[in-house]
């Protein structure tokens, strides 16, 4: 019976942050309410506030559901030394970039995150999230940069923390051109190419 009582639990929560990706996704965060999640989901808003405290932490849980893969195949590479450290670098971001095209619930909390999320001051967890995401995505770009140059695999003009900064704003420039203009911009067919370009210069 508590087995039962748990994975329904589970269930209803499940249930809970697909409805608010998809009702974010439509109105914005700020314009969501509690209530338009529950009808969402088909439940009560007594079971809303159940399991999440408020609308943030409902936002937060959303995003833990599609950062935390990728946060760690990076920390893979970063943590591993390689031989073909720029090669495994560019395969990870072509990765990545394929899963915004394919994987549609990654695709749509990206989405909300990026571009339907106002970051006032009721935010600042979601906040806090993004900037640590970010700062963790340029730490491992940037040891993964260094094992190259440790190699003589990057050209003199290019110093690691340089090409991080430049690699990090490349993938959040291509993610939010193809989240704002998906009909006229082929995430699929561009970001790779966009990123062997950039690869070809700076690699030794």
């Amino acid at each position: 019976m508590a087995r039962r009582t748990k994975d329904e639990a589970e269930k209803t929560r499940n249930a809970l942050l697909n409805a608010a990706e998809k009702v974010f996704y439509k109105h914005g965060v700020a314009r969501t309410s509690l209530e338009q999640i529950a009808r969402a989901a088909k439940v009560t808003r007594g079971a809303v506030y159940w399991h999440f405290r408020d609308k943030i932490e409902i936002c937060e849980a959303m995003s833990n559901r599609i950062f935390l893969p990728q946060e760690d195949v990076l920390e893979h590479l970063a943590s591993n030394a390689s031989a073909t450290p720029l090669d495994d670098l560019q395969k990870a971001c072509c990765d990545s970039l394929k899963l915004i095209v394919t994987d549609k619930r990654r695709q749509r909390v990206v989405s909300i995150l990026m571009l339907r999320c106002e970051y006032v001051e009721d935010m600042a967890a979601i906040m806090d999230r993004r900037r640590d995401c970010k700062n963790r995505m340029l730490d491992r770009f940037q040891r993964l940069f260094t094992q190259a140059h440790k190699r003589k695999m990057l050209q003199p003009h290019w110093p690691p923390q340089l090409a991080a900064v430049s690699l990090q704003a490349l993938m959040s420039g291509l993610i939010n051109r193809s989240l704002e203009n998906p009909k006229d911009f082929d995430l699929a067919k561009m970001g790779p190419a966009c990123l062997a370009a950039f690869f070809k210069s700076v690699q030794a």
